[in-house]
């Protein structure tokens, strides 16, 4: 009897040792990720040809935004799952792969991006959005390099000697620079124009008050005038 216990408790020992090396929920949102940029990198590449060819239009762009802001909100969510339970080495090395290919991707295809952002009807990608989503609006290197921060955080959660490559990094961020630069130009931009705008109106408004009051003081010109006139031709006509 105590060879049977004894044998029961070596089972479930060996059986629970497996499951916690080889836990099954974080090994799915580790190759979820895995396929996810995978995904991304072949539409990136996909996306890459066609404004290569010059023949994106606003549905496709609109549509691949819409995607692409979907597949970076999978990653993430994986990443922040995965944080919950304890990683194997195959997937934390499997997980700091991912994050590479995902900063590769981001500086690779920093121009198609750019022009995705450009040719996306923003309206409707809003529209096809959750409503307050944080894509919604936002240029759409900036929500990778976003996803790329959040990725990144869980590496380094998961794996204490992870070594991040700095060349790689100073391109990244290069390219977020430069996006927030670009925005910046725009916003200053924009904001002189409706200052022009608004100056334009308000000279407008004082050229109209001014010719009003110049026209009004003409006519009370011309009607003393008349009195006059009319008053010295009945001095006259009594003389």
């Amino acid at each position: 009897m105590n060879r049977i216990i004894i044998g029961v408790l070596a089972f479930l020992a060996i059986a629970i040792g497996w499951f916690i090396l080889n836990p099954e929920d974080t090994f799915d949102y580790v190759v979820h990720i895995d396929q996810e940029v995978e995904q991304l990198e072949n539409e990136l590449a996909e996306l890459d040809t066609q404004v290569a060819a010059g023949t994106l239009t606003p549905a496709q762009a609109t549509a691949a935004k819409v995607q692409i802001i979907a597949r970076l909100d999978a990653i993430n969510n994986s990443a922040v799952e995965s944080e919950k339970i304890q990683l194997t080495p195959e997937q934390r090395t499997q997980l700091a792969n991912g994050l590479l290919r995902l900063k590769d991707a981001l500086v690779k295809y920093q121009a198609t991006l750019n022009v995705v952002e450009d040719t996306a009807v923003e309206a409707e990608v809003k529209a096809q959005l959750n409503p307050g989503h944080r894509g919604g609006g936002r240029h759409l290197n900036l929500v990778v390099a976003d996803t790329i921060d959040a990725v990144e955080e869980t590496v380094q959660d998961s794996i204490q000697d992870y070594e991040a490559d700095a060349e790689l990094d100073a391109q990244v961020d290069e390219v977020v620079a430069e996006i927030e630069a670009q925005e910046t130009i725009n916003a200053e931009a924009e904001e002189a124009a409706e200052e022009g705008t608004s100056t334009t109106s308000e000279d407008t408004a004082v050229e109209n008050t001014s010719t009003t009051s110049e026209e009004t003081m003409g006519e009370e010109d011309a009607s003393i005038s008349d009195v006059e006139a009319s008053y010295e031709a009945e001095v006259e006509v009594s003389s």
